[in-house]
C-alpha cells in the first residue's frame, strides 16, 4: 500500500500554535485540515484555505483572494469596535467614513 506524504513538521507546528486538526481532509492532496482560533481553516500540507459552507458541517475551498478579503472584512469590523474609544468626535466621524467606504469596496457593494 502507498501511503501520502504529508509535511507531519508543518502539522506539528500548527498544533503547537494552538490548531486543531479536523476529521476533514484537503480535497486537493488528502492531509487533513487545521482550523486555528481565529477561524482560519488551512491544509497545512499543501497550503489551500477553506472555510465552512454556509448552511452545513462541510467545508468549501477559498481562493486566496476570497480568504484575503473574508479576512479584511472582519478585521475593518473589529476596528471600528474599538473606533467607539477615540475621543475625538469629528477625527472618529472621518475615519469610521473612510472604513466605512474600505468594506463596501470589499463586500462589492461601494
Amino acid at each position: 500500500m502507498a501511503y501520502k506524504k504529508f509535511d507531519v513538521k508543518r502539522m506539528a507546528e500548527a498544533l503547537q500554535k494552538g490548531a486543531v486538526m479536523m476529521a476533514v481532509h484537503c480535497e486537493a492532496c488528502g492531509a487533513p485540515l487545521f482550523r486555528y482560533k481565529t477561524g482560519r481553516i488551512e491544509c497545512v500540507n499543501c497550503g489551500r484555505l477553506y472555510r465552512y459552507a454556509s448552511g452545513s458541517g462541510s467545508v468549501e475551498e477559498l481562493s486566496k483572494l476570497e480568504y484575503n478579503r473574508e479576512e479584511a472584512l472582519s478585521l475593518l469590523r473589529e476596528v471600528e469596535k474599538h473606533l467607539f474609544k477615540v475621543e475625538d468626535e469629528l477625527k472618529m466621524k472621518n475615519i469610521v467614513e473612510a472604513l466605512k467606504k474600505i468594506r463596501e469596496e470589499l463586500a462589492g457593494t461601494g
